[in-house]
């Protein structure tokens, strides 16, 4: 690092990462003395992978920088390629607050909507039925219930929880949000045998293909999947399970054909029992013509 330069951070991290952490590192090896021959800022990431429509000149960019003088630069640098402007906060801890506070609203939001569905399919009510009535509203949240995956929805509230501990303080509501999403699969799995009982479906002679492996619909990325987990679980019971999703890598065809799971990228051509797990488009097409038995833990269950 040169006299002169910024260094800007985007990575989710909890308040104080970039001050407390970070900069002294940057003093310590260059020798060089924050905001008299160095500047920081922090400007979180905010791209949606696999989102083609909300891409990152479209969404406002939260800047901050370690005085008036790295703000206004980084505020210029930003400005530049953000159409969407750029919103300046007033210190690199609110700014690190601020991404951490989105990725866990979401979280907290989903789990809700999880365990309305668990309750709502132990009542035999159609959760979608019921997120569409109460969508009406103008003011109502709009999820659906999933397995929280990905490298920052089920990452990040560790983060500020971590921190909230660390100053003394217990947190409640993100603690249970990520207990109840992070053990989604189990009760999409325990959900899946009650479902194959009721049809009378001998599981132990049948090919059970997981339709969608990534973490998310139409992207390929796979880190921290939960359709991962699902898979181990259903493995160890010594089912026969094979895994079509067409976003998947080569290296992910691997790396389940090393556990004992067939991958596939292109549709199988038979398909004995399918479990719905991520909604690709390609996915959805090939239901629309598809007459065999599928599980789907999103739709309304009668166990």
């Amino acid at each position: 690092m040169k006299k002169g330069s910024i260094v800007i951070y985007e990575s989710t991290v909890y308040p104080g990462v970039t001050d407390d952490i970070c900069t002294p590192i940057l003093e310590n090896e260059s020798g060089l003395i924050l905001n008299k021959d160095f500047l920081t800022g922090y400007s979180p990431e905010r791209i949606n992978p696999g989102d083609k429509i909300n891409t990152i000149e479209k969404i406002k960019k939260i800047v901050s920088g370690s005085n008036q003088k790295a703000l206004k630069i980084i505020n210029y640098l930003y400005s530049s390629i953000i159409d969407a402007g750029v919103h300046d906060a007033p210190s690199i801890k609110v700014a690190e607050a601020a991404k951490v506070t989105e990725n866990i609203q979401r979280d907290v939001n989903i789990a809700l909507i999880n365990e309305l569905h668990q309750l709502y399919s132990s009542l035999d009510i159609n959760t979608n039925d019921v997120i569409e009535a109460a969508a009406t509203k103008w003011n109502f949240m709009k999820h659906s219930p999933g397995m929280v995956g990905g490298h920052c929805i089920s990452i990040d509230p560790y983060y500020l929880m971590h921190k909230s501990e660390m100053s003394g303080y217990i947190p409640t509501v993100m603690r249970a949000a990520r207990d109840l999403n992070d053990g989604m699969d189990n009760w999409v799995l325990s959900t899946f045998l009650k479902f194959a009982k009721k049809k009378n479906i001998d599981l132990e002679s049948t090919t059970i293909t997981i339709l969608g492996y990534t973490f998310k619909e139409n992207c390929s990325d796979t880190r921290n999947t939960k359709v991962h987990d699902l898979v181990l679980s259903l493995k160890n019971l010594n089912l026969n399970i094979d895994v079509w999703d067409p976003f998947i890598s080569p290296d992910t065809q691997d790396k389940l054909e090393a556990i004992g799971v067939e991958a596939h990228i292109k549709q199988p051509r038979n398909i004995e029992l399918g479990f719905i797990c991520v909604y690709h488009d390609q996915i959805l097409e090939f239901l629309k013509s598809f007459d065999g038995v599928i599980y789907d833990y999103k739709k309304p269950l009668i166990i």
